[in-house]
């Protein structure tokens, strides 16, 4: 495959895979550099740094106590030329709704092999969305009545509240109001038919949403 002008980044915090993965694409000389990172505040710092320069992030689903989505939207303000590829072994069809919501460039099962890789960087060169085989059938097979019950926004503000924010810092980050805020939290848990928060987040972590 034809070496690809643009930095890697491997965003995994299970430090085994992500040094074994960097070390693969980087043996076989398919990007530019290629770099490890585990935190969030590293990463933030290097888009930043790199923020006009083509960025392909792979990106791990699963992470410490969270999911790397809301990092999607975070690299995206942050650089305009960036590539998201999310990689994991998830399988539950409502969690794969969820990261698709997301759109990104690309999505790769673990259970692939490294020629996964090569056709998703492949596909994606081309100006289509690359999706593995395992994780299509998992769609196709799917009751396709089956819905993602929250929006974006709504997950967004799930995210704040699965960390802990208040109503008030929840409004800050999002720079909504707390009323705004309020009539998210009341929409998501009518959703989902429980009648307080603690109920709400116990939901989403079921369903792997946060």
């Amino acid at each position: 495959m034809k070496k690809i002008q643009a930095i890697a980044i491997v965003f995994d915090d299970h430090l085994l895979f992500a040094d074994s993965f960097s070390a693969l694409i980087e043996r076989l000389d398919l990007f530019r550099s290629v770099h490890t990172i585990s935190e969030e505040r590293e990463l933030v710092s290097f888009l930043i740094k790199h923020s006009e320069s083509p960025i392909y992030f792979f990106l791990d689903y699963y992470l410490k106590n969270k999911n790397g989505l809301p990092l999607i939207n975070e690299a995206r303000r942050l650089n305009k030329n960036i590539t998201i590829i999310v990689m994991s072994s998830v399988i539950s069809p409502i969690t794969i709704t969820n990261i698709l919501s997301y759109n990104p460039n690309g999505f790769v099962s673990k259970s692939s092999g490294f020629n996964a890789i090569v056709e998703c960087l492949t596909i994606i060169s081309q100006g289509r969305q690359y999706i593995s085989p395992a994780i299509s059938d998992i769609v196709s097979n799917t009751n396709s009545t089956i819905k993602l019950p929250f929006t974006a926004r709504e997950l967004e503000v799930l995210h704040y509240f699965a960390h802990g924010l208040s109503i008030a810092q929840t409004a800050e980050q999002t720079n909504l109001s707390k009323h705004t805020i309020v009539a998210h939290r009341r929409k998501m848990m009518a959703k989902v038919k429980v009648n307080s928060i603690t109920e709400l987040l116990f939901y989403a972590r079921k369903q792997e949403l946060i």
